[in-house]
């Protein structure tokens, strides 16, 4: 159960559909409105939604995993199915399952709403038709990039030598469609007549990237004579087109222009379909050929920066579903260096980070598909990390008998080595590297610790100083109680009393261990034993259970009278005779069970 705070939140946010002309709401139903959304959380199973993305094993009453929301290695993540919450004890992320969704995948609360009510089966209130006046300019972009991705399929479908180039590619079956490959025709208007024709403005066709003007100022296609393949965003709605040229010209690949719904450097090519595969981590390759044909293999995790190098945007998009990544660019020069200038920006960001590099002379999508789908996971499973990569590349080219090339290669991996992880191989590795850069090995720890990774830049926590979380006294005291041998009596005390208050999610995992604190996810720990030592005079008189006990039930039954006097100002209790004597019988007994415990609370004074 969340707190009122919380559904307060939500019903604000609910209210916002009114606006934002999704849905038709009645806001003078709030109690319709809170039913809905608790309707559609209790229909939610988080376990299986976290884990589509999280690896988690059973622990108590909680499932456990590795944070998708920062670097980890011990894991402090837990799910309480239960509870219908999930809580992070390192960097302290939490939330039920509206909130996963809009953390993860960046949704409004109506968003997710929507998304949750329709996994479930659970029918939203019908929608608003609106006036044409009133529709908005981002719905009008999507109907024009609507009607041009059926117009592209449909000039496909007409063109057998096209179509024959695609299977030589080793594009077939039902994927041809589910990637929506197409055809703009070789030709200077054909798609703007077409679209004109449907009464989109020759205004709305450029917003949407689809035109651009000619030297003479009138309408022209911008993809002429290409295989269009659709550029979705995260929610798989069409926000661009690629177009590689068939025959000769250049460029050979081009993507529509910028929009108001389309900005290249923050869109991953094949993300809408990606982002539910990244549990063991996200590929990223460099072009559409490479994650369609990934795809296609059932290989979902590939994504693609759309002709750019990878940028911050694109990491954070990947950091909320992952934080480990495998680069797999191209087998040429060029592919080793956007590998290199990649792995630069994403460790300093706390990724993990693997390189796969192929042959020379193959990309992703030709050696998978001479690997076959299944080869190619398992090459996947066995990538080597970075450093190998690294290193080859600062010795590269240069001659470790002369000192100024020696300097020039330990310039170099200065950059990298900082990222190292503090293991046994690395510590192998910087030996073998001493030896061949001819530096003592403690000069070359002192030039490493003299550029300490810098923290991450976004949405990252040092995970060696874990985030303390907010406790309510009453937290505070059944902590205390379990760590001093009360636990079996703090777990026989109803859930429901404590649940809903602050640092519940660290309480719940001390019970599940039975009070045994050695047991507790690192971050747990940490968050206890920082507790246990700023334990001040007046924790250590919240030590007395009975009063402690008292109090915890009476701020319980205080909640509870709030609940019940908001059902009781709720038109349909008024209007049901039944309904009103039920409540008013609920608000008797609470409030003589108020009184009962504010006289036994003086009695303990």
């Amino acid at each position: 159960m969340l707190e009122d705070r919380n559904f307060s939140a939500s019903l604000r946010l609910l209210s916002d559909l009114c606006e934002s002309s999704f849905f038709f709401w009645d806001p003078i139903q709030p109690m319709r409105d809170r039913e809905l959304v608790e309707r559609v959380r209790d229909a939610t199973d988080l376990l299986a939604l976290v884990g589509q993305a999280v690896k988690l094993r059973k622990q108590g009453s909680a499932h456990v995993g590795l944070c998708p929301f920062h670097a980890e290695r011990s894991p402090s993540f837990q799910v309480i199915p239960a509870r219908g919450f999930y809580h992070c004890f390192g960097c302290g992320k939490n939330g039920d399952a509206f909130a996963w969704l809009m953390e993860r995948e960046g949704l409004t609360f109506p968003e997710a709403l929507e998304q949750l009510a329709r996994a479930a089966g659970i029918d939203m209130p019908e929608r608003r038709e609106r006036p044409s006046a009133e529709v908005d300019l981002e719905t009008r972009l999507r109907s024009a990039l609507e009607a041009a991705q059926a117009f592209f399929e449909a000039q496909l479908a007409r063109n057998e030598p096209v179509r024959a180039y695609l299977r030589d590619r080793g594009y077939e079956g039902a994927f041809l469609s589910e990637a929506g490959f197409g055809l703009a025709p070789d030709g200077w208007d054909a798609l703007t007549n077409h679209l004109r024709g449907l009464n989109f403005s020759g205004e709305l066709l450029e917003q949407a990237g689809l035109v651009s003007r000619s030297e003479r100022g009138t309408q022209i296609d911008f993809l002429r004579n290409r295989l269009t393949i659709p550029i979705h965003d995260a929610r798989g709605r069409v926000v661009a087109f690629g177009g590689r040229v068939m025959g000769e010209g250049q460029p050979k690949y081009l993507n529509t222009r910028d929009t108001q719904l389309f900005h290249k450097g923050a869109t991953l090519f094949g993300f809408h379909r990606a982002k539910g595969a990244m549990k063991d981590g996200a590929l990223v390759v460099e072009g559409y050929f490479d994650v369609l044909q990934l795809h296609q293999q059932g290989i979902y995790q590939a994504v693609a920066p759309l002709g750019t190098a990878l940028t911050d945007e694109h990491l954070k998009q990947l950091g909320r579903f992952t934080r480990r990544v495998v680069l797999c660019f191209d087998g040429d020069a060029a592919g080793r260096r956007a590998m290199e200038k990649s792995l630069r920006m994403a460790l300093p960001l706390g990724f993990e980070v693997r390189l796969l590099e192929l042959p020379q002379g193959e990309d992703p999508d030709t050696w998978c598909l001479k690997l076959g789908g299944e080869a190619f996971r398992e090459l996947l499973r066995t990538v080597p990390d970075w450093t190998a990569f690294m290193v080859d590349r600062a010795m590269d080219g240069k001659d470790l008998r002369r000192i100024t090339d020696r300097m020039g290669a330990f310039k170099d991996l200065l950059e990298f080595l900082p990222y190292l992880p503090r293991t046994t191989e690395s510590r192998d590795l910087f030996a073998s590297l001493a030896h061949q850069l001819q530096v003592p090995l403690q000069e070359l720890d002192r030039a490493v610790k003299g550029r300490q990774a810098p923290p991450p830049s976004y949405d990252e926590v040092d995970t060696t100083i874990p985030v303390q979380p907010e406790l309510d006294e009453l937290i505070r005291g059944l902590l205390l109680l379990s760590t001093a041998g009360q636990c079996r009596r703090v777990q026989e005390l109803p859930a429901a009393w404590w649940d809903s208050l602050d640092g519940a999610p660290l309480l719940q995992a001390l019970l599940d261990a039975d009070g045994d604190a050695t047991q507790l996810p690192e971050g747990a720990l940490a968050a206890l034993r920082h507790l246990e030592a700023k334990a001040s005079p007046k924790d250590e008189a919240g030590r007395d259970v009975e009063a402690l006990c008292v109090k915890l039930e009476a701020r319980y039954v205080d909640r509870e009278l709030q609940a019940n006097n908001r059902l009781l100002q709720d038109p349909r209790t008024l209007v049901d005779a039944d309904l009103t004597t039920r409540v008013m019988a609920r608000q008797n007994e609470l409030i003589a069970r108020q009184k009962e415990l504010s006289k036994r609370r003086r009695g303990l004074r």
